[in-house]
């Protein structure tokens, strides 16, 4: 009798280490992804520091040759963004919206 009750002994105490094991592996994987990874595809953002007004005017002249009238920080389609105005080459009055974070044009108008 004694030589069973040994051998359940081991038996539960082999399956409390496995499962404590287990948990502790399963936690820790876990707190390394969520600190080393933030996201599977982390935006571009988090790599760099977004794009400059300069860089904005310059991206707009470039797709709407002319004269930039305005520069600024505006938010367009929940998004902020550089909103640049030109009074383009072609006539037409252009106001292009770029993404600031990541360059992205969100948006452009031409009258």
């Amino acid at each position: 009798m004694r030589y069973c009750s040994m051998i359940a002994r081991t038996s539960l105490l082999g399956t409390v280490a496995f499962v404590l094991a287990t948990t502790l592996a399963t936690a820790t994987l876990a707190a390394e992804t969520k600190d080393a990874t933030p996201g599977v595809n982390p935006p571009a953002a988090t790599a760099t520091a977004g794009i400059t007004k300069e860089q904005a005017v310059d991206m707009a002249l470039k797709a709407h040759p002319g004269k930039v009238t305005k520069a600024y920080k505006d938010r367009k389609n929940g998004k902020e963004t550089w909103e640049v105005k030109i009074k383009g080459d072609d006539g037409k009055k252009w106001e292009v919206y770029y993404d600031m974070k990541t360059g992205d044009l969100v948006a452009e108008e031409g009258d």
